[in-house]
């Protein structure tokens, strides 16, 4: 029997918005994984117990010990595997691209975003980096290391594809969201980890969306690059000299990337392609409103199905 004053619990609620997530990418979660990236705090035993629950009442599935909604095919944990695979191949091949990255003028840390950070790999996806640089120098850093993946690599993003930049004076990320949240949780540093764990204390507002989440152990994470070439170029752009040159490649940039991407209105841009002297974010897919969409709606929907109302018997 129905019991409808019985409201769904939090938890219930929060994991299923985990799922509903990691849903839009077809990605499927051991409990502890759920458990991390929980809007609630909980223990293992209790997220096991809501699992259950919805195992119970077929709003979700389990195969081989990991979790999602219902309308995905089992097969979908076998693709995790392929994916995780992959992704162990590439990083290994990514290494060398990150010690060169580490090693242009004004790197001061580095890391591995995307969907290689949360160890998976698609057939056709990019080793997407997020770089910390010295302040006031972001544009210069980035203007190098654009003209270097043009010049010598072909222009080819497989492994050189620099999509996020922000200075040591400015690595606090505005965009307060689940999504924004799950991607500075999965960076993978992989130069400066000192620096990368200062950035994630000033964002601390992450533990607002994933209060159970804690990085883990950071493996073969190299210190930052102090080369001598390096030295040599940042002396030479000390000074008036390298500002008025960061300046230049910023207007220069932002100029091009306005008439380039005329379909983003302003406040659009701003979120996909934020253009300031010590932020510089290349998204223009705008990838990160559809996912924010794509799980709202599929959360909206469960949570109007008829499973939930046999949910709150469930918890009663």
């Amino acid at each position: 029997m129905k019991q409808d004053n019985i409201p769904i619990t939090p938890l219930q609620q929060a994991v299923l918005s985990v799922l509903c997530y990691f849903n839009v990418f077809q990605h499927p979660l051991t409990l502890d994984e759920i458990r991390l990236n929980c809007s609630i705090p909980a223990n293992n035993k209790d997220v096991e117990k809501v699992a259950s629950e919805l195992l119970e009442i077929g709003i979700i599935s389990n195969h081989s010990g990991f979790y999602f909604l219902k309308d995905q095919d089992a097969t979908i944990v076998q693709e995790r595997k392929v994916k995780e695979n992959r992704a162990i191949n590439e990083l290994q091949k990514s290494q060398k691209y990150t010690r060169l990255i580490s090693r242009f003028p004004f790197v001061k840390a580095v890391c591995i975003s995307g969907s290689l950070s949360k160890g998976v790999m698609e057939t056709d996806g990019d080793v997407d980096y997020f770089i910390i640089t010295e302040k006031g120098r972001l544009w210069i850093c980035r203007s190098l290391l654009i003209a270097f993946k043009k010049l010598f690599l072909l222009n080819s993003r497989k492994y050189f594809c620099t999509n996020y930049f922000v200075d040591t004076e400015n690595m606090v990320i505005p965009d307060k969201s689940i999504f924004t949240a799950t991607e500075i949780n999965y960076l993978k540093p992989v130069c400066n980890e000192l620096l990368v764990d200062k950035m994630r204390i000033e964002n601390n507002w992450t533990e607002q969306f994933t209060p159970n989440y804690k990085r883990p152990d950071c493996e073969d994470c190299f210190p930052e690059s102090r080369n001598g070439m390096k030295r040599f170029f940042e002396f030479c752009m000390k000074g008036n000299a390298g500002e008025k040159l960061d300046n230049y490649f910023f207007r220069l940039t932002l100029k091009r990337w306005k008439k380039k991407f005329p379909h983003f209105n302003a406040e659009d841009f701003d979120l996909n392609m934020r253009s300031r002297k010590n932020v510089s974010k290349h998204h223009p897919r705008g990838y990160q409103q559809k996912v924010l969409i794509a799980h709202e709606q599929k959360l909206r929907e469960i949570l109007q199905t008829n499973d939930v109302e046999r949910l709150k018997t469930v918890a009663a």
